[in-house]
């Protein structure tokens, strides 16, 4: 039976297509939430060491979410073409690279960056605890790296539902393991946060032998030609590269925002650190239907270019926006009045949940103006406009960053304060990809 792969922006497609991913964008930030929340009971150490091993392990896959916004972007413009052997094509060489260059970082992390954070950490307790996390949860970065670029194929091709299952494999496997590990439950070794970073790899294995069998199951291989690995397509894989660079670049100045930015707050003390890393997961679980609807607006964007039906692009922004507003209200509502027990979740420490309440607020208000702001950057990379995408977050970043430090380590204002930083880069990313769209430049591409 012949796959169609092509894709029409209607309401019911563009949210037939995003439910599935938010359910994939919760497998994404339920082992960041998971660990936090088990941590907290265990040690303030722990939990604020974590806020700073996730923004390290993020800006280990910045090459690797380069290449993969570039295959799914190639994925999406050969699926609007209906060229489904070429879809296998760019996955069994995005496996090449993407193993590649997993390898090298797992080696950066395991043997260099200690030398760095030696120097660079207040706390030599959070070095410490960062590096029990990071040397057993760095291993997870092959499969994450592979697990993504299965993703990006199941993306490219509109057939998402099979993130529900993946989320529940990875959500299962994470929690038990969090359980059973970081306290020493049912017999098994107290490893505290070592025990975090075993479930956070358990978590992404997993993952992967699902998305493996479903792919075996459902003859993807026959009919897309998976998994046939032949010699190096030099020819794709430099188109490869130069789409996915600038995206590389992008996702390195955003990793490398949020870890200065924790790197500041660590400045502050422990406490804040442990403030921080609570409003960061907050700030995560919101994030979750906008990245989902976001990621379908860049590869159904390439979709559309590719059936050569751009004016359809605008529809897609405006209908995806909405959506997603639907889809953040209830979340927004049970933050706005019941925000004690959402924070008291993640603490149970009257001080913590105090400090993070006002920062809270300006989280909502910062997620309210992420909405377009997230969906309009990502409409420009799923043009194949991947350099402005990378000059708009080197613009956010230089922003944030400028009145983050000196909101904190000069003016010494409060969390709520030192928040509205995130605030100020979404702003200034919406004026700059509503302007970028609005221009039509991006019609002078051909990928």
């Amino acid at each position: 039976m012949r796959e169609v792969t092509k894709f029409l922006p209607t309401y019911k497609n563009i949210w037939l297509v995003s439910f599935p991913m938010i359910i994939a964008s919760i497998s994404e930030t339920v082992v960041v939430v998971t660990d936090a929340i088990f941590l907290s009971h265990y040690g303030m150490t722990e939990l604020a060491a974590l806020g700073i091993a996730d923004t390290i392990y993020a800006l280990s896959l910045f090459f690797i979410l380069g290449f993969v916004d570039g295959i799914q972007i190639t994925i999406g413009r050969r699926a609007g073409e209906e060229a489904h052997k070429k879809i296998g094509l760019i996955i069994n060489q995005g496996f090449y690279i993407l193993s590649f260059i997993s390898m090298l970082m797992i080696l950066f992390i395991l043997f260099v960056l200690p030398y760095i954070t030696f120097k660079i950490f207040q706390s030599q307790d959070i070095h410490q605890a960062v590096a029990l996390y990071l040397n057993i949860a760095i291993f997870g970065l092959f499969f994450h790296a592979l697990n993504l670029a299965l993703s990006a194929f199941y993306v490219g091709i509109s057939k998402t539902k099979v993130f529900i299952g993946a989320t529940i494999v990875l959500a299962i496997t994470n929690i038990l393991l969090d359980y059973f590990l970081i306290f020493g439950h049912y017999g098994f070794p107290e490893m505290g946060i070592a025990g975090a970073g075993i479930a956070s790899l358990s978590a992404e294995i997993a993952v992967f032998l699902f998305l493996f069998i479903d792919i075996l199951r459902r003859k993807y291989i026959q009919n897309y030609g998976l998994f046939v690995f032949e010699k190096l397509n030099f020819p794709l894989i430099k188109t490869l590269t130069k789409l996915s660079l600038p995206v590389s670049m992008e996702a390195l100045i955003q990793s490398l925002r949020w870890f200065l930015f924790f790197l500041i707050i660590e400045q502050l003390g422990e406490e804040s650190l442990a403030v921080a890393t609570i409003i960061f997961s907050c700030y995560l679980l919101l994030q979750i239907p906008i990245n989902a609807f976001s990621e379908t607006v860049c590869s159904m964007a390439s979709n559309l270019i590719g059936q050569k039906d751009e004016k359809e692009v605008a529809q897609l922004v405006s209908k995806t926006i909405k959506l997603s507003y639907i889809a953040l209200i209830p979340m927004l509502l049970a933050l706005a009045f019941f925000p004690e027990y959402v924070l008291a979740i993640f603490s149970s420490e009257e001080a913590l949940i105090q400090m993070a309440s006002a920062a809270l607020f300006v989280i909502m208000i910062t997620t309210i103006v992420a909405v377009p702001a997230d969906i309009m950057a990502s409409t420009v990379a799923g043009t194949g406009d991947t350099m402005v995408t990378f000059f708009i977050e080197l613009a956010v970043s230089v922003s944030v960053l400028f009145y983050v430090y000196w909101a904190a380590l000069v003016a010494g204002y409060s969390h709520e304060y030192i928040w509205i930083g995130e605030l100020i880069g979404w702003i200034v990313c919406l004026s700059l990809s509503w302007l970028w769209l609005r221009s039509g430049y991006w019609k002078r591409l051909n990928i």
